[in-house]
């Protein structure tokens, strides 16, 4: 599935049934953020390119750029969850036995779970409240809670990656 650091635990989180939905749904979203970043690359070549010319730029570039990063950079995480991509400072457990390495991996794990939900639960807050308030971009009165749609699934699917590779470290899940 993906390459990991040599001496870390095992696991495939792919090796049940929710485990594949949980992979295919975190592609799915890392694949939006993708086409998200690509029409913002585009939209940020077209500006500077009329600029350059001596025309006027496209419309609020900065304002859509803004909120299509926010969203696109939480639409990545649950994908390098699945794919173990995230950060790992090893240097003190490099070399502890193999199940106390999977049980420190399985508490980062939850940690990374439950930190997710509650920036879930805060965002979907956030939702809300901006919609509520009407708050919207300056120059294209872009409404802000758009970028927050995104943003709420994004992590709880994050929380969902972080449990499930939590209790597949507890368990023990090997490597296919």
């Amino acid at each position: 599935m993906s390459q990991v650091e040599p001496g870390a635990p095992a696991l495939d989180l792919t090796e049940d049934a929710f485990g594949t939905l949980l992979f295919r749904l975190s592609r799915g979203f890392a694949l939006a953020g993708g086409l998200v970043l690509l029409a913002l690359t585009l939209m940020s070549v077209a500006s500077v390119a009329l600029r350059s010319l001596g025309f006027k730029p496209v419309p609020g570039d900065f304002e859509l750029v803004q909120l299509g990063c926010a969203a696109a950079v939480s639409l990545f995480l649950p994908w390098c969850q699945m794919r173990r991509g995230h950060v790992i400072v090893d240097f003190f457990t490099l070399h502890l036995a193999t199940k106390k390495r999977a049980t420190l991996d399985a508490l980062g794990a939850l940690a990374l779970a439950i930190c997710a939900a509650l920036i879930a639960w805060r965002l979907s807050l956030g939702l809300w409240s901006t919609r509520e308030s009407e708050e919207a971009t300056m120059i294209l009165a872009v409404p802000v809670w758009w970028a927050f749609v995104p943003m709420v699934p994004s992590f709880a699917l994050l929380a969902l990656t972080g449990l499930h590779a939590a209790w597949g470290y507890l368990r023990g899940a090997r490597t296919s």
